[in-house]
């Protein structure tokens, strides 16, 4: 027994307490077994009352012979029919105006590409033109000093 130096109230040789009450409520077995969703001693029991709602066919629901609706629910519904129309049209557009959008990104991406092609393309040509005038620079300089060699005079030779 655990002694403790702060003074309790509890009265350790009191007698036990049971519970007037026992564990089980006044709902009986009987009760549970009759539930229409009680799998039985397996599982659970919904105790609660079960109300078995069917589901209504649109063509009932929106039929007026079966249920008739009022002027105001009419109008009600004529402007839910026009408030929808509006947002189908705003999406289009807000469709049409991101399919715009991505058209013109891609555009302007392939004009830069393009340009960028352009840009690769001048300078390659440049390369090689000022490879090639380097070289006919080269070959023309060649011929110059060729031809300002004095030329040997091409006379038959002599026979001995």
């Amino acid at each position: 027994m655990v002694s403790s130096l702060l003074p309790s109230s509890l009265d350790a040789l009191a007698p036990p307490f049971y519970p007037s009450m026992s564990w089980y409520s006044s709902i009986t077995e009987d009760y549970y077994q009759e539930r229409p969703h009680s799998p039985g001693k397996a599982g659970f029991v919904i105790a609660d009352p079960v109300e078995l709602l069917q589901e209504i066919p649109d063509e009932e629901l929106f039929d007026p012979d079966f249920y008739p609706l009022s002027a105001t629910e009419m109008q009600e519904l004529e402007q839910v029919d026009e408030i929808n129309e509006i947002l189908a049209e705003l999406e289009l557009m807000e469709h049409q105006q991101e399919l715009h959008y991505k058209l013109s990104e891609k555009t302007r991406e392939l004009r830069s590409n393009s340009d960028e092609d352009a840009e690769i393309y001048n300078w390659m040509t440049r390369t090689t033109k000022a490879k090639s005038c380097s070289t006919k620079q080269q070959v023309h300089f060649q011929k110059k000093s060729f031809h300002n060699k004095p030329n040997t005079l091409h006379q038959p030779r002599s026979v001995k």
